[in-house]
């Protein structure tokens, strides 16, 4: 079964954000492409790749990494995280221009099934750990309708210059 929050954030609620999971321990961030099949890790949620930020990332704890699974996709030349069967986190951050929001998402897996169709769990601890970072993302910011949305952004919102889109 799978578990998300939705969010807007504007890039500073997105450091503020990043900062807040930092408390609940280690934690590296992984880019969701990679030249070669061991996952690329970044610095911060706040990756840009030619002048544009990286949408897509996923969040794991530095003893998951072994589990890491990733998939070529050879027309493209590139190997990217398999979030179904690896013990990460999907961090998709918002888009913001400005004049639009985003809206973004964390989000898990609690297991999958393997090649014989059978439900495999994903570790306790990892389970564990991804629902502290969803409930933790939903202290850090504020209930908004359905989604939830951090100071940033919602100070522009109330400021009229833009709008959120799903």
């Amino acid at each position: 079964m799978g578990h998300q929050v939705n969010f807007y954030i504007d890039p500073a609620d997105t450091v503020a954000l990043e900062k807040q999971l930092e408390k609940l321990g280690p934690l590296r961030i992984l880019h969701s492409r990679s030249p070669r099949p061991e996952p690329r890790i970044v610095e911060s949620v706040n990756v840009e790749e030619n002048g544009e930020p990286w949408l897509f990332l996923y969040l794991v704890r530095p003893e998951d990494l072994p589990a890491v699974v990733t998939r070529e996709v050879p027309a493209q030349g590139h190997w990217k995280i398999d979030v179904h069967e690896s013990p990460v986190v999907e961090f998709q951050r918002c888009f913001f221009d400005g004049k639009i929001l985003r809206r973004g998402r964390v989000y898990y897996l609690d297991g999958f099934y393997d090649a014989q169709n059978q439900w495999q769990d994903k570790p306790a601890a990892f389970r564990t750990w991804a629902k502290a970072v969803l409930a933790n993302t939903k202290k850090a910011l504020k209930k908004h309708d359905a989604d939830y949305i951090g100071p940033g952004a919602e100070k522009w919102l109330a400021s009229g210059d833009g709008k959120l889109v799903t």
